[in-house]
């Protein structure tokens, strides 16, 4: 009997030390320990890549500590590093006053800084690690710019005044800073399918103004408009506001209007409700995807580009846009 209990104690310690060489594996291996935490400073309207979209793909692997913008965003940023942040993502609709700081304090920290929504200028990615992913509207121009060149080789844009000039109406919103590019682009690619343009009337405001200018100064343009391009649809949406003041866009008008939008879902609503005819639309969910990638690479101590398809022009990470049409 002695022999028999003996024998038990000797199989439970056996299972006891076992148990306890694969706790001290577990515990020395780090399986216990917190997961590394990055850093978001996000400002809500910043649109682009958001932050739950973000987590959702980091998984167990990193903890993303989301700080609403409060006061200054700079000393946000420190609090987040002091607080232990290998990265920090920077959501913003609009640039700091002062973007060199943030690069000097990646720098101070060497981690990898990633800007999101407005790009925040070359003083903010001075340090090597700083990045922004983004959007190129010269890219959006271009799309836009061959799909109106072929409108109007096909007739759907219609030569009305027999000039063989395409007659365009511009609204740009001065809030989306790659405004003047967008519509710089456009006319160029235009011209690029031989197709030339003439200025019919243009505004660039900001949105609580471009709808009393529009119904100022375009209600008489320099000649009939035979397309529309808007910045974004919130200068689609303004001009609307004042189309019972402009009697060439009237309810019978069938004008073609291109315009940008922020992501996939908005593209497919101003196509399907008849705004618009053709939308270059960002991908906020691979800039989503490509951030995350980009977090697990920087706890990793990698290259935060590596592995992925999109490649940095320099310290931008371009996300192409893709054109929807009716």
């Amino acid at each position: 009997m002695n022999r028999y209990l003996l024998r038990i104690l000797k199989f439970y310690l056996v299972v006891g030390a076992l148990c306890a060489c694969g706790y001290a594996a577990l515990l020395l291996g780090g399986y216990f320990d917190e997961a590394p935490m990055v850093g978001y400073i996000w400002q809500d309207a910043a649109g682009g890549a958001f932050p739950e979209q973000i987590a959702g793909q980091l998984g167990d692997d990193l903890v993303l500590n989301v700080v609403s913008v409060s006061g200054d965003p700079l000393e946000q940023a420190r609090t987040l590093l002091e607080q232990g942040a290998l990265a920090l993502v920077l959501d913003m609709a609009q640039a700091p006053e002062d973007p060199a700081a943030f690069s000097s304090l990646a720098a101070e920290y060497q981690i990898p800084m990633i800007w999101l929504g407005e790009y925040p200028g070359r003083a903010a990615l001075e340090y090597e690690n700083c990045w922004y992913v983004g959007s190129d509207p010269a890219q959006a121009g271009e799309l836009l710019g061959q799909e109106a060149a072929m409108l109007f080789r096909d007739g759907t844009a219609a030569d009305q005044n027999g000039d063989l000039l395409l007659q365009y109406v511009w609204a740009g919103n001065t809030g989306f800073s790659g405004s003047a590019t967008l519509k710089k682009y456009i006319l160029d690619e235009c011209e690029h399918y031989g197709v030339y343009t003439a200025d019919a009337g243009s505004l660039s405001a900001g949105m609580q103004d471009l709808a009393e200018q529009a119904a100022l100064e375009l209600a008489e343009p320099a000649a009939q408009p035979e397309i529309l391009f808007f910045s974004d649809p919130q200068a689609l949406e303004a001009m609307e506001l004042a189309r019972p003041s402009l009697a060439w866009w009237g309810e019978g008008a069938l004008l073609p209007v291109l315009t940008t939008a922020g992501s996939e879902t908005e593209a497919a609503e101003l196509i399907e409700s008849g705004r618009a005819l053709a939308v270059a639309w960002y991908d906020g969910a691979e800039a989503s995807r490509l951030t995350a990638a980009m977090l697990k690479n920087a706890a990793t101590l990698s290259f935060v580009g590596q592995g992925q398809d999109i490649q940095p022009d320099g310290q931008t990470f371009a996300i192409p846009y893709q054109l929807m049409t009716a």
